[in-house]
């Protein structure tokens, strides 16, 4: 079915290109994971035995949740991630894994300054980025300092660094653009729902083109 979608070298080249980008080789247990995750909620929705007879298999879904997981729906005339993370703040429960397990905490450049103004403790908590130079990262982040174990909320949530916010999507350089990709961490529920979102609106498509042939 994906290939009914984008053309199988292209989609090769692409995660071929993110897994290099987001270091995919080191977290290819996680992703594992993430992908076992994702598939009995896609089954659930867009069960294997009624599209059986059409050829529609399992392995099928699995291509489907790959491809959701790195392209944007944009190019199927779709949401992007930021549009379908925003319509969806409910899908966050608040367990704070990204508070906890994110490291290091990117601070752009621009954010330092107010975020010193509005958090002055955050004075000396701030330090140049060891990867990014000319931006930031709080001093000690995993887990972050600042998440309140007992609330499980965030201590500066209303004045929350960029990236906090943006969670779980990450801003990130692929193939010479700046693209909002989705941080597949399995115990995510944000993240997991919004790539099992992006399966099911690309199963359809797929299949609405396999019915039209």
């Amino acid at each position: 079915m994906r290939d009914l979608l984008i053309d199988k070298d292209i989609f090769e080249k692409g995660r071929e290109a993110a897994i290099l980008e987001e270091d995919w080789e080191k977290n290819k247990i996680d992703i594992s994971k993430f992908e076992k995750t994702v598939l009995p909620r896609l089954r659930k929705k867009r069960s294997v035995k009624k599209y059986r007879k059409t050829g529609i298999n399992k392995t099928n879904l699995k291509e489907i949740i790959q491809l959701a997981e790195i392209a944007s729906l944009e190019l199927f005339h779709g949401p992007s991630n930021k549009e379908l993370a925003d319509r969806h703040p409910e899908w966050c429960n608040h367990c704070g894994i990204c508070c906890i397990q994110s490291s290091p905490l990117f601070i752009h450049r621009d954010e330092r300054i107010a975020l010193i103004t509005l958090n002055t403790e955050l004075e000396d908590e701030i330090i140049d980025n060891k990867r990014y130079p000319k931006h930031f990262q709080f001093k000690e982040d995993k887990p972050c300092k600042f998440y309140d174990f007992e609330q499980k909320r965030c201590k500066i949530y209303y004045t929350r660094p960029q990236v906090c916010q943006n969670y779980p999507l990450m801003l990130m350089e692929v193939q010479g653009k700046e693209k909002n990709v989705i941080n597949l961490r399995y115990n995510c529920n944000y993240a997991v729902s919004m790539v099992l979102q992006k399966s099911i609106f690309l199963f359809d498509k797929a299949l609405e083109i396999k019915f039209e042939k």
